[in-house]
């Protein structure tokens, strides 16, 4: 596995090539921090494919569609600035991924998992650049985004994969014990809409095994 790193501004972006990519490939962007996104490219590593991986340092900010008061104690507040990102996301840190990698690609995924799964539900909703979606663990019980969803019209991505823990349910917090059923509506919104959609159940909370359940999630982008 070949992997090269970009500093663009505060933010490091790893790409990782597989063995197998071609200057055509699928390219799948995502928000990992390299312990977490590392092992995802080892599992992913059979597939044609450019994996970036962005670590972005302030995801309360930058993930989140509008300001809302912060979900657990210590944390931050959401400052809402995910219009902004997306803006940075696409115009800055897209094109200079694929021409570090060489790679003019087939379609664009974005993956994500919690706050980051957040973004790539949000994405379709600003712009057209990503044409799969994968939403893992992802902080689906935002606050206002189930009537968001419902009333906005998005640019409808070809493929859009929703997975949850079986144990999320359970949190004691009731913004977040929602999550199943959000995540659940939003699949469905957007089958109902017509795109290629799924909703799994991962075993297990919502901290647990990000990788695997990542490149499953990639892996069905990518059929």
């Amino acid at each position: 596995m070949h992997s090269q790193t970009l500093i663009l501004g505060n933010r490091s972006v790893t790409l990782y090539r597989t063995p197998r990519c071609r200057p055509n490939s699928p390219v799948v962007y995502t928000h990992l921090p390299p312990h977490e996104a590392a092992p995802l490219a080892d599992l992913l590593a059979a597939h044609a494919l450019l994996l970036v991986a962005v670590d972005e340092p302030d995801w309360e900010t930058h993930f989140s569609p509008w300001p809302a008061p912060k979900a657990f104690k210590g944390s931050a507040d959401f400052g809402g600035l995910a219009d902004a990102y997306l803006g940075t996301l696409t115009h800055e840190i897209v094109p200079a991924a694929e021409a570090a990698a060489g790679i003019a690609p087939q379609w664009r995924g974005l993956a994500g998992y919690s706050l980051a799964g957040l973004l790539s539900v949000y994405a379709p909703y600003q712009t057209d650049i990503f044409s799969r979606t994968a939403s893992v663990s992802g902080s689906l019980w935002f606050d206002g985004l189930a009537d968001f969803l419902q009333h906005a019209p998005p640019t409808l991505p070809e493929r859009a994969y929703f997975s949850v823990g079986d144990r999320e349910k359970n949190s004691k917090n009731p913004r977040l014990a929602c999550v199943e059923t959000r995540t659940q509506a939003a699949q469905q919104l957007m089958q109902a809409r017509g795109v290629n959609s799924i909703f799994e159940l991962n075993p297990g909370g919502h901290f647990e095994h990000v990788p695997a359940r990542m490149a499953r999630a990639v892996e069905w982008l990518l059929a």
